[in-house]
């Protein structure tokens, strides 16, 4: 084996005090003989503890390589203590994939991605300072309330105790103050019977189903009403509500009204498509007058349905299982017994089933 020994300025595109350039420990050009291939001429380096090697046809071509670039490609891999907050983020994303397949992860990604926004990408995490990180959670103004801040906080939290149990900090327990906010009045918003009799009479056919069963049986939009399938419903008697957040549940005695908004169907989607109703139902709230609340169809079952059929159905056909959650999400103290009365006596004045 022959060995050429030349300086690093020689033949390393490696530009002076870059970060590439200090994380180089040793390098070499050789022609390994060994290797019975056209492309033996080798550039080899030893680059954050890890032997890097590549081969050329010729000498001059090993020469001339242009190094820096080639390395580039190795600081997306952690070192570390030396292993950067993006980096780190983007292992953590992938693991978290490994570990749960079928979740949604995009949301975490942006969470994650305030690191980013607020400079931390390059800084190594273990160099992270709780103390700063801390005064980012609290000054970010997008955050309005100490949940959204907790949310972020807890997440932040999750990620660099992995980092530290993968080995790219020391810490491995972090802890992130929040300051404590003043608990705000929280308006539950709710639809006025108008509104809802309005609303229901100007959604497209395809929609009314569904929505009616959101605003007079209180099921989840997700996980139970992009499930509910007609094969569920016992028309006039019941339905059979999919597992989502809660398990499956039977719900009966529901209003009488609801049954003039529901086809006599054996089976089949009762609601096409969630993104399309959302969206088409916001447009004909803006048509009507009137901003669609959020969570609005359930935050008025919710209120309408204590007033009408009591705490107890109204938390069970919800899938409730805890008062102090429905009566600071779902109740909203300004519905009276006359306006439930009037809620839950819209009914569909045409035939549903053609």
């Amino acid at each position: 084996m022959c060995f050429i020994f030349q300086p690093v300025s020689t033949f390393l595109t490696i530009n002076e005090g870059s970060f590439v350039n200090k994380r180089v420990n040793k390098m070499r050009i050789y022609n390994d003989k060994k290797l019975n291939r056209p492309a033996s001429w080798c550039v080899e380096i030893k680059y954050r503890g890890i032997r890097r090697r590549k081969y050329f046809k010729n000498y001059v071509d090993a020469k001339h390589f242009d190094v820096t670039n080639w390395l580039k490609r190795f600081d997306d891999e952690p070192d570390g203590y030396d292993t950067s907050v993006k980096v780190a983020i983007k292992k953590y994303l992938e693991n978290y994939q490994i570990r749960y397949p079928t979740a949604d992860y995009k949301k975490i990604q942006s969470r994650l991605d305030y690191l980013i926004k607020w400079g931390f990408g390059d800084r190594k995490v273990d160099k992270i300072d709780a103390q700063v990180l801390s005064r980012k959670v609290a000054e970010q103004e997008t955050w309005r309330t100490a949940s959204s801040k907790f949310t972020y906080k807890n997440q932040f939290v999750i990620f660099l105790n992995w980092c530290g149990l993968m080995g790219y900090c020391q810490r491995m327990e972090w802890k992130i103050k929040t300051l404590r906010m003043p608990p705000k009045d929280r308006e539950i918003g709710v639809l006025t019977p108008v509104q809802t009799e309005e609303l229901l009479n100007a959604v497209l056919p395809q929609y009314k189903p569904a929505l009616a069963i959101m605003l007079f049986a209180g099921i989840r939009p997700q996980g139970e009403m992009s499930k509910l399938d007609y094969s569920n419903i016992k028309h006039g008697d019941s339905i059979s509500v999919p597992a989502s957040k809660t398990p499956a549940r039977l719900i009966t005695e529901l209003p009488e009204n609801l049954w003039s908004w529901v086809p006599c169907r054996s089976k089949g989607n009762v609601m096409p498509s969630w993104n399309a109703m959302r969206q088409h139902r916001a447009r004909v709230s803006e048509k009507l007058g009137f901003k669609y609340p959020a969570d609005g169809a359930r935050h008025s079952f919710g209120s309408y349905g204590y007033w009408s059929y009591g705490l107890e159905w109204a938390m069970h056909t919800m899938g409730h299982m805890d008062y102090q959650t429905f009566k600071t999400y779902y109740m909203n103290k300004k519905v009276t017994p006359a306006s439930a009365k009037k809620y839950f006596s819209i009914t569909c004045v045409s035939d549903i089933n053609v």
